[in-house]
C-alpha cells in the first residue's frame, strides 16, 4: 500500500489528508484549559483567604481564551465553555453560602457565563488591535524591521583542531 504523502505525484509535498473535519475550527485547548483554571482559581483563592481584590485577577483567564481564539464568535463560545468550571463551583457553594432557587441559579449562570463571554470577546478584540498595529508599523518602517533579533557574530572560529576549539571556548574574546 502506498502512503499518500510518498506517492509519485506528491514528491516532497506533505499530504493534505486530515483526520479533523473541515468545519471544526482550530481551538487552542491549552489556552482553554489554562484560562478556565485561572478564571476559577482566583475567586476560590480570594474567598478562602478573604482577599477580595484577588477576584480581579481571574479576568486573565477569559482574556487568554479570547486572545488565543482570534475571532469574535469563537472567543464568545470558548469563553462560555471556559466559564463553566466557575459556574459549577459557585453552584456547589465553594464561593460562600448559596441557597439554591430557580431564580438564583439562573442569575448566577447568566452573570458568570455572560462575564466570561464578554471578557473573552474583549481578548479577541485585543488580538485584532495588536495585529492591526503590527501591520501599520511594518508599513511605516517599510517592512524591513520585524521582530527578529539581530544576528550575532560568531563567537568561535573553527580552527580545524578540536583541542584548539575547546581552548578558544574558554579564552576571553580579545585573546582569541
Amino acid at each position: 500500500m502506498v502512503d499518500a504523502g510518498k506517492s509519485k505525484g506528491n514528491k516532497g509535498k506533505e499530504s493534505k489528508i486530515s483526520t479533523k473535519p473541515a468545519w471544526l475550527p482550530e481551538i487552542n485547548m491549552m489556552s482553554l484549559i489554562v484560562g478556565a483554571a485561572i478564571y476559577a482559581f482566583f475567586p476560590i483563592l480570594a474567598y478562602d483567604r478573604g482577599i477580595d481584590a484577588l477576584i480581579a485577577f481571574g479576568a486573565a483567564g477569559p482574556l487568554l481564551i479570547g486572545y488565543q481564539a482570534r475571532s469574535d464568535i469563537k472567543a464568545i463560545i470558548l469563553g462560555v465553555i471556559g466559564g463553566t468550571p466557575l459556574l459549577y463551583l459557585a453552584n456547589m457553594g465553594y464561593l460562600g453560602a448559596y441557597k439554591a432557587t430557580e431564580t438564583s441559579d439562573l442569575l448566577t449562570a447568566i452573570i458568570v457565563l455572560g462575564l466570561s463571554a464578554v471578557m473573552s470577546w474583549f481578548g479577541a478584540h485585543l488580538y485584532k488591535n495588536r495585529a492591526k498595529a503590527k501591520e501599520e508599523y511594518y508599513k511605516q518602517t517599510g517592512g524591513t524591521t520585524k521582530n527578529i533579533p539581530p544576528k550575532k557574530e560568531k563567537r568561535l572560529q573553527d580552527t580545524g583542531s578540536v583541542k584548539q576549539n575547546i581552548i578558544n571556548m574558554f579564552k576571553p574574546r580579545r585573546k582569541q
